[in-house]
């Protein structure tokens, strides 16, 4: 990255902010700002068995979507280039104030109301993360004024396929000024898309990124896109669902809130799907190091997953508590009856609404086990409720458990010229958490 600041002559990507858009043209103006990033979720409702790889089975074309049209680039000495008014380039520090004030106008929301608060998460996230790599930088959009008027947030994370390492690089946080609204976004995405990683996701994307990303020959994970809900105080979270509708609706819910919370504890008590008891086994708290030994085992034959080390994994940890918009994270750990390690469950407990999961992770065998202790675990902590996004591998047993699916959340957005990486997403042979995309930022 230093050499990068040297001078305009340093350094060249070769075809990536060249390349001519062979695909339709989706304006990135049809963007909602409030709709993009990693930051604001507030409208969510939100096998391992065998020793033998799974090697995802070949599937057409056709079934994934749209045929890719950006191809990997890589570094060459050079400046950047792109067509097009203004120019793109490598995120600096230098462009951190600039970029902060672009987020101002461009999202409603944030979580760090003081603006330097704001510059020193934006450095932490996309300069002094763990797994820095010069040649998956963020992107900005310099204007024919030379002012940042464009952004789009990369972070690089590590995978296994196949027992090999790849590289994947997460996009967040597209944002444009209002004035250079038109195909800037469409340019940050293709020059994204065009980079070296294996493979490009973006897990927080609304309807119209859908479309962008479509058209420039990206895919959907529609399974990944899918939410599931697991009711734990059915009347006070069924009915707070239905106090939505308005003022007298939601005068309604609070006078009753009372008698819902007997109905609760009765339905608690007496037989049916919503009663609770004590599963056997145990929890504790979850260390990262004992989740990076582990995972290897609970995955199991999986043909692709994170490659979690104790350094980078405690600081993602860090990072993911530091999410405040749905409450504390809880990170378990939980045992078997025999002292066995069955898996573990983080969730953040927002102190009686809906827990949000963040990733649940178990061997096929203790599935189960884990799923009926993070109920029970999210039940004692007062929630009504717990929510997540849906991981293949665990569908059968969130059903059995009497979860509730819905297409109501983001979308999981996902590119790859190598074909067998998609295969295995698309045909549920990854493990891929909300902990892997840009769900766990806080901006």
């Amino acid at each position: 990255m230093d050499a990068r600041r040297r001078g305009p002559a340093t350094w060249k990507r070769r075809d990536r902010f060249n390349r001519r858009d062979r695909a339709g043209r989706v304006s990135a103006g049809c963007l909602p700002a409030r709709d993009r990033g990693g930051g604001d979720h507030r409208a969510e409702s939100r096998n391992a068995r065998g020793d033998r790889s799974i090697r995802a089975p070949k599937v057409s074309r056709e079934r994934l979507g749209r045929e890719c049209t950006a191809a990997p680039s890589r570094l060459t000495p050079g400046p950047l280039t792109d067509s097009g008014p203004g120019r793109l380039r490598p995120f600096q520090r230098e462009d951190l104030p600039e970029v902060v004030a672009l987020r101002r106008q461009a999202f409603r929301y944030s979580e760090r109301k003081r603006t330097e608060r704001l510059v020193a998460y934006l450095e932490r996230i996309f300069y002094d993360h763990p797994w820095a790599d010069p040649e998956l930088p963020a992107l900005v959009y310099e204007d024919e004024r030379g002012r940042v008027a464009g952004f789009l947030g990369v972070i690089p994370r590590p995978l296994l396929f196949q027992g090999a390492p790849i590289r994947a690089a997460v996009a967040t946080q597209l944002m444009v000024a209002p004035e250079s609204r038109g195909l800037v976004g469409r340019r940050l995405f293709r020059a994204f898309l065009a980079g070296p990683q294996d493979l490009s996701l973006s897990d927080t994307a609304n309807d119209a990124a859908r479309l962008l990303w479509a058209s420039l020959g990206g895919s959907v994970s529609v399974t990944h896109s899918l939410t599931w809900t697991r009711a734990l105080r059915p009347y006070r979270h069924y009915a707070s669902r239905a106090s939505s509708g308005g003022p007298a609706r939601r005068l309604a819910w609070l006078a009753a809130r009372p008698l819902l919370s007997v109905a609760d504890v009765c339905a608690a008590r007496i037989g049916g799907p919503f009663r609770q008891q004590m599963p056997p086994g145990a929890t504790e708290h979850l260390d990262p190091a004992v989740m990076a030994a582990t995972l290897p085992r609970l995955v199991g034959p999986r043909a692709l997953r994170p490659l979690y080390e104790d350094g980078s994994l405690g600081w993602l940890l860090e990072q993911a508590a530091d999410k405040r918009q749905f409450g504390e994270l809880r990170q378990r750990l939980v045992r078997g009856p025999r002292g066995e390690v069955a898996g573990w469950f983080l969730y953040y407990c927002d102190g009686g609404g809906v827990g949000q999961v963040l990733q649940v992770a178990a061997a096929r065998s203790g599935q189960a086990l884990v799923l009926r202790h993070l109920f029970y675990d999210a039940w004692r902590e007062g929630l009504a409720a717990v929510a997540g996004r849906v991981e293949p591998a665990l569908a059968a047993e969130l059903g059995a458990q009497r979860c509730r699916f819905e297409r109501t959340g983001p979308w999981m957005l996902i590119h790859s010229q190598r074909t067998e990486i998609m295969h295995a997403i698309v045909c549920g042979a990854a493990f891929v958490s909300r902990l892997e995309g840009e769900w766990w930022l806080s901006f």
